[in-house]
């Protein structure tokens, strides 16, 4: 008897533990961060919303030198990925070709919706694709997550004779190169891997991406709430 007591005892106070963080994660405020890298294929820059471990939705655009460029959207539930949405171009054959690619999950992690289109053409997605991808997604969040563990910053806005006008702001700031003055040259949109600092100076690593005709990137919205 004693010993079902105990057992008992201890259950319950398991079971409170494992509420008690669920609900303490829960009326934890979810930050947002921004972050960028420099990849292999180009500079990725990400739009991630995030509690203790537990990822919400994450946004994401890529400018690629061979696949040209394309955005996503993730979205979790409970911890588990309920949604996502990639569009861009991939190379296919020496060409690149507009894709679409939405995938959503039922609370068992079970594919319910899939549809992936190359040009015209609808292809569809094998088990093993579908959890491939889903993989990916979990990576990606802990990617981004170290990223911002390391203060991978950037800040965007247009270089206009020899100034910096970033695009949360009208005014001019003076840029301290570290390692890339020979870079910043030129006219029109740069997004550079650095912070802006209270000063009104832009503390520069990197250039990331510099366009003489692009607008300034905000997060994709490809998914409807």
């Amino acid at each position: 008897m004693t010993r079902i007591t105990l057992s008992l005892a201890v259950v319950f106070l398991l079971t409170g533990c494992a509420a008690s963080d669920m609900a303490e994660n829960a009326v934890i405020t979810p930050k947002t961060i921004t972050v960028a890298q420099m990849a292999t294929d180009g500079p990725h820059f990400y739009w991630y919303t995030f509690r203790p471990n537990l990822p919400i939705k994450l946004s994401e655009r890529v400018f690629t030198s061979t696949q040209g460029q394309y955005q996503a959207n993730y979205r979790w539930r409970s911890g588990r990925l309920f949604e996502l949405y990639q569009q861009g171009q991939q190379h296919i054959d020496g060409s690149l070709v507009p894709f679409q690619l939405q995938l959503r999950f039922d609370s068992h992690g079970l594919a319910v919706f899939q549809r992936y289109q190359q040009g015209k053409n609808i292809i569809p997605l094998t088990n093993a694709k579908i959890d491939k991808l889903r993989q990916q997604a979990k990576v990606l969040a802990a990617t981004v997550e170290q990223l911002s563990d390391h203060q991978q910053t950037w800040v965007q806005g247009h270089w206009q004779q020899q100034q910096f006008i970033p695009c949360q702001q009208q005014q001019p700031v003076e840029v301290i190169a570290q390692s890339t003055a020979d870079k910043l040259s030129g006219q029109g949109y740069m997004a550079v891997s650095g912070k802006l600092q209270q000063q009104q100076q832009l503390v520069v690593d990197d250039v990331l991406l510099q366009r003489q005709q692009q607008q300034c990137l905000v997060a994709p919205n490809l998914l409807k709430d």
